[in-house]
């Protein structure tokens, strides 16, 4: 991944703030957007949660897959820890 690529996902309040709803536990788009605005006080409508989710996941910080019994897509952290190389301008994700 390259260091522009990180960052675009990590330079958004509302990225980091989906990150820690999903570093407590995994869950869907919807149950993230409820969180979400229950949990911060600056509201956000699902189709921006919704884009940020699918911003992070492209970004590997996110995984998803399908819940067959709930039918839903389910979003996890694919990362918590982030390595960066300045030198070689490379980012490394870890698990």
């Amino acid at each position: 991944m390259r260091i522009e690529e990180m960052a675009k996902g990590l330079c958004s309040g509302t990225r980091l703030n989906i990150i820690r709803i999903l570093a407590e536990r995994d869950a869907s788009a919807v149950s993230v957007y409820k969180h979400y605005n229950a949990r911060f006080s600056e509201r956000k409508e699902r189709a921006t949660i919704y884009r940020d989710l699918e911003v992070l996941y492209r970004c590997n910080f996110l995984f998803k897959r399908y819940d067959g019994d709930s039918k839903e897509i389910i979003y996890g952290l694919a990362a918590r820890r982030i390595n960066i190389d300045l030198l070689k301008q490379t980012v490394e994700v870890e698990p």
